[in-house]
């Protein structure tokens, strides 16, 4: 999302729509489907795989008789009430979010789909490829606004400063009180974006979170977020790949089909999950374009060879996002060596943070994306791909 400044990563804002309880490695969907689970848990795994109607079958399994253990629809109805979102079906979300509030998930998403219940849902028309820039910066225009947005598959809903947004001519519906991020949370205005163009390519009514100027102003003003778009709007597509080692982004059917080795994407409680292979199995890892630096948790370092474990050393960092900026103590690693969609992935001096609550093993970001000739992530059919 924005240079370094010291030993920094710059991370992508995220609403935890399915975060409802902490996850473990058996909430990993790609474990679990290589444990070929039974019973409810296929319905868990169809929808974090993104197959047509399981959301569907997921609510009707929840609302019947016997019903699922609690645990289960604990973890369950946050998926439901995260595909209501992503589908624009903002009424469905009204009584599905609230069931998954009521069972410990985020209160709110919620009051954001409430707030955005009789809105239309989000259309994208056209494709197109554009120039891409260091911090995943495109051109883009809304309303009066002319400028460039952030294309942060690690944001689960878009953001504006309040003065893009007052250009940008959005139709604010109403206050959130909190929205998780990767820093902390924050309080702002939600509302609707009429249009976004990007090249040839446009959106409309986008929902948008609005927050004041100074809270998208970073480093002492020498980071400005003016427009972050979300991943799903980006998703609205059909397909996105970072092309030319990351200089150019494009949407719809400007971008490639996929290559050979393509392999299945999950939906992930912070937005999006491809799969990290290493010599301990299969993995999810968390795809973040908004985040500059790729790091590793440490349920990451069973997928690397022993050899590389023992050399676990100490490390600290700085985390800025849309919250501020944080510290942390962690470890670090001179080497890592791991395999993305089927092709050869190392890293050297990578960091290796506490583990998440929402089980992945690594958040891969820029710097990973601009390592390959293509990057396509093809949401019509779940599919991830590379071309080195």
């Amino acid at each position: 999302m924005s240079p370094q400044f010291g030993r920094t990563l710059a991370a992508g804002l995220f609403l935890a729509l399915a975060a409802s309880a902490p996850a473990h490695a058996a909430d990993d969907p790609y474990a679990k489907r290589a444990a070929g689970v039974q019973g409810d848990e296929t319905l868990w795994v169809a929808v974090m795989f993104g197959e047509p109607g399981a959301a569907d079958r997921l609510r009707a399994r929840l609302g019947s008789a016997p019903p699922p253990s609690a645990d289960f629809a604990a973890r369950a109805w946050p998926l439901v009430c995260d595909h209501d979102y992503q589908a624009g079906r903002y009424q469905d979300g009204i009584a599905d979010c609230a069931r998954a509030a009521a069972l410990g998930s985020d209160a709110h998403v919620a009051e954001i789909v409430d707030l955005l219940a009789g809105q239309p849902p989000v259309q994208a028309e056209g494709a197109a490829r554009v120039a891409l820039t260091a911090g995943s910066h495109i051109a883009v225009s809304s309303g009066a606004y002319d400028g460039f947005a952030v294309a942060d598959t690690g944001a689960q809903i878009s953001v504006m400063m309040q003065s893009v947004a007052k250009a940008a001519h959005v139709r604010t519906l109403g206050e959130t009180r909190s929205v998780d991020t990767t820093t902390t949370t924050v309080a702002g205005q939600i509302g609707i974006i009429p249009e976004v163009r990007i090249g040839a390519a446009v959106l409309r009514h986008l929902p948008v979170l609005v927050l004041p100027d100074a809270q998208l102003t970073l480093a002492g003003g020498a980071v400005r977020l003016p427009f972050i778009l979300s991943l799903y709007g980006l998703a609205d597509f059909g397909r996105v790949a970072w092309l030319d080692h990351g200089r150019a982004l494009a949407l719809g059917d400007a971008a490639p089909q996929g290559f050979e080795g393509a392999v299945p994407m999950v939906w992930h409680p912070l937005g999006l999950g491809v799969p990290l292979d290493g010599v301990g199995g299969r993995r999810v890892a968390h795809l973040d374009s908004g985040a500059n630096i790729s790091y590793l948790l440490e349920a990451g370092l069973k997928l690397l060879p022993p050899k590389q474990r023992v050399l676990l050393g100490a490390g600290h960092r700085r985390i800025g996002g849309v919250g501020g900026v944080v510290e942390q103590d962690i470890q670090r690693l001179p080497e890592a060596s791991l395999v993305l969609a089927g092709h050869p992935l190392a890293f050297a001096d990578i960091d290796v943070a506490m583990d998440a609550d929402t089980g992945e093993v690594a958040r891969l970001g820029e710097d990973v994306l601009g390592r390959y000739a293509a990057v396509v992530l093809d949401f019509r059919t779940m599919r991830f791909s590379v071309k080195p």
